[in-house]
């Protein structure tokens, strides 16, 4: 399966090349390699079989920019990427300014990647509608899968682009929809979501398809409602809807009775593997000599409380091969700024990552909770009992809830595309800590693709 994610993926690259790079073609269906066309209009479960798997290889696609530019973003850490000085200077604010610079520096992998697994997505739902192979079950099996991930790809873009906003119809790509604003944006992709929940309740007890590793115990109609609930909840979250939360949370995989570590990783996830497949992007070896390495901001180190479990259990500490770069300077003090810690979290290079995990489903609840002056704490107690720090003494009002909650999100959800969007969701971007003389963004600029596209 790894063997076919690899070979779809090239496949549909040349696909797209061809598409939109020739003026004429004769149509020529190779049965070994059937055109888009043809899947699209009455296709096999085997063709079928292959546009899913390709669903899922394209769904990782956003994975290491969401993590690491989106983390430096917000200061989760530095990217000591040798291969060019931007990785620190533009992603941190000292060179290039991504409000302002079209096709800011390796930026697509949030908003490129994203569209390619949308455009993924709309295939598979053109395909199965059109097909005369699968039953009216089935059929639903698969768009309302499709749905579900094309409502979680476009949250990436948007949540780059912020008040640019993003184009959600993209169906046709030579004919897109408007570009919406994020307010519309977000309830247009709430509203693919529903549409993904309504169709898996129509798809029976079993897909016709099968999914990798990553979908265990939600490789059913059922338990893929389950992961569409969780993502609508965040969705909802980001919308300010707080009951709306609540509601599909109700419906999710959240557990509020995780008591281990294990409980609260429960959520499907995105598998890798070794070539032709891929590497798990995050995964770095433990504190070995080399000039690319992704380290842990030392401030989670200073502000992490006292016997916090997720401190041994997410930050690995070079202890032999601590790394530091001439341009990542404290401006308070004049000393270099050290990457002592990297990401622990990854034993292997094909370790899988979660992508909505139950710890996450937590914390919106108690936010949502604290919102409407519902009980945060035992949900905010779950979180830091799990991990070692005891029940919260702290104040009960609303903002001093939030606040707790903010600072346990920051931990339990490090470097998982939360931090930035976390503090400019709530008005907080100047509280970042930036000791290195950098700029916070607030957003990265349209790209010179989308501009081009408005004016022509």
């Amino acid at each position: 399966m790894r063997i076919i994610m690899h070979k779809l993926i090239i496949g549909l690259t040349l696909v797209g090349f061809f598409a939109f790079t020739a003026c004429e073609v004769d149509v020529v269906n190779d049965p070994n390699n059937p055109s888009l066309g043809s899947v699209t209009a009455n296709a096999s479960k085997a063709e079928m079989q292959v546009l899913m798997t390709g669903l899922e290889a394209r769904h990782r696609g956003y994975v290491g920019n969401a993590a690491q530019m989106f983390g430096c973003f917000g200061r989760e850490g530095y990217a000591f990427f040798g291969s060019d000085p931007r990785f620190l200077n533009d992603w941190l604010g000292q060179g290039g300014n991504a409000e302002t610079y079209p096709d800011f520096f390796a930026s697509d992998g949030t908003y490129v990647d994203p569209y390619l697994a949308v455009k993924q997505a709309n295939i598979v739902v053109q395909a199965a509608t059109n097909s005369s192979n699968l039953t009216t079950e089935e059929a639903f099996g698969y768009t309302g899968f499709a749905k579900t991930i094309k409502g979680f790809q476009l949250l990436w873009p948007l949540m780059q682009q912020y008040q640019n906003g993003i184009r959600v119809d993209v169906e046709q790509p030579l004919n897109p929809g408007p570009t919406l604003a994020f307010n519309e944006a977000l309830a247009a992709i709430r509203g693919i979501l529903n549409e993904g929940q309504t169709d898996l309740e129509k798809a029976g007890n079993s897909f016709a398809f099968t999914t990798t590793a990553g979908f265990a115990g939600f490789d059913t109609p059922a338990g893929m409602i389950k992961v569409n609930r969780a993502i609508a909840a965040r969705v909802a979250l980001y919308a300010g809807d707080y009951p709306g939360a609540l509601t599909a949370l109700n419906a999710s995989f959240m557990n509020l009775a995780a008591s281990s570590p294990a409980d609260l990783n429960v959520g499907p996830a995105h598998v890798y593997g070794n070539a032709p497949d891929e590497n798990n992007p995050l995964f770095y070896p433990l504190d070995a000599p080399t000039s690319t390495i992704y380290c842990v901001h030392p401030g989670l180190i200073e502000d992490a409380l006292p016997n916090d479990g997720r401190v041994a259990a997410k930050f690995a500490r070079r202890v032999n091969n601590p790394i530091t770069d001439a341009s990542l300077v404290n401006t308070a003090t004049g000393m270099p700024i050290v990457g002592a810690y990297q990401d622990g979290r990854w034993a292997t290079n094909i370790s899988p990552i979660p992508f909505i995990r139950n710890e996450e489903l937590i914390l919106i609840y108690a936010e949502a909770q604290a919102r409407q002056g519902g009980d945060a704490e035992t949900a905010i107690n779950t979180i830091r009992n799990i991990w070692g720090v005891g029940n919260y003494t702290g104040g009960t009002s609303t903002d001093e809830l939030i606040d707790e909650i903010l600072f346990q999100r920051r931990y339990s959800l490090w470097l998982e595309g939360h931090r930035w969007v976390d503090m400019r969701r709530l008005g907080k971007l100047g509280e970042i800590d930036t000791r290195e003389g950098g700029t916070i963004y607030t957003q990265v600029a349209r790209r010179v693709s989308e501009i081009a596209w408005d004016e022509g």
